[in-house]
């Protein structure tokens, strides 16, 4: 199989490239056809392990919530049979996985000049989406990138991903996700190899020596932190509660929209 071939076996249900030209005979499902592709692109990326049903129902709620762009799922994981060790340590392929994704919406960007592009990812998902922004040329950027839980350290420099985001980039951590975001991260460490809790448990922090051209780009992050009001929109402040049909209806949705721009600005790093 060439390396194209699996790029293009990755995207669920379809390469949005291949399926702007029509619906292949391998894709009858209505989240990739033309018509909702010409209108936009949403790029879901789920956590380690494969099993890519979150983003299936972050889908179906950002869909009842108005987003009537493209929707795919990019399947950046090794997969079940690799189970998550690989996806977490494999830092160089992981690195490779979301250059090709970049790859593919540099190229959307280009033939799709205005579309909204936006980047959702979950967990280990927030973290590929993180460099698969970084990967970007700098032509290309994307309008807004959300990232849910992310498995990335709290500290991890986000300027260069930052950079490639045209309106901003949101962030949602919980404290009641401590099994996998605290003590997961802390046991097996996040996707950038640091052991201890992971953004997705406490937040982002301003990297010290961040120069003041950094700083700038920051001012685009915004944070959401779990609240028990979000009980309301069907999240307990679970792992999984970020992807649920009615949190992505009634909060993500009029985010990938522009319509909403909830959150707060990263703190001073501690001293």
């Amino acid at each position: 199989m060439t390396p194209e071939a699996k790029r293009r076996r990755r995207f669920i249900p379809d390469d949005p490239l291949r399926a702007l030209d029509g619906p292949s005979p391998r894709c009858t499902s209505p989240w990739a056809t033309p018509e909702r592709l010409d209108r936009g692109l949403v790029v879901c990326l789920d956590g380690v392990g494969g099993w890519n049903w979150l983003p299936r129902l972050a889908r179906i709620g950002l869909d009842r919530g108005g987003v009537k762009a493209g929707i795919v799922i990019y399947n950046w994981s090794v997969g079940p049979l690799g189970l998550w060790v690989t996806d977490l340590v494999v830092e160089r392929r992981n690195r490779r996985v979301a250059r090709d994704l970049a790859d593919v919406l540099a190229t959307y960007r280009a033939e799709r000049p205005g579309r909204p592009v936006v980047l959702v990812g979950h967990s280990g998902g927030g973290a590929l989406a993180v460099w698969t922004l970084e990967a970007l040329p700098e032509d290309a950027l994307l309008d807004r990138a959300l990232l849910l839980a992310p498995a990335l350290s709290p500290g991890y420099n986000l300027a260069r991903a930052l950079a490639r985001v045209r309106d901003r980039a949101t962030a949602t951590y919980s404290w009641g996700d401590l099994a996998l975001m605290g003590l997961g991260t802390t046991v097996f460490g996040t996707i950038d190899r640091h052991f201890g809790p992971s953004a997705g448990l406490v937040g982002f922090r301003l990297p010290p020596g961040l120069t003041p051209a950094q700083r700038r780009v920051y001012a685009k992050l915004r944070q959401v932190p779990w609240r028990p009001r979000m009980i309301l929109d069907g999240h307990l402040g679970e792992h999984v509660g970020w992807t649920g049909i009615r949190f992505a209806r009634r909060v993500l949705a009029p985010i990938v929209l522009g319509r909403s721009d909830p959150g707060e600005a990263v703190g001073e790093p501690a001293s």
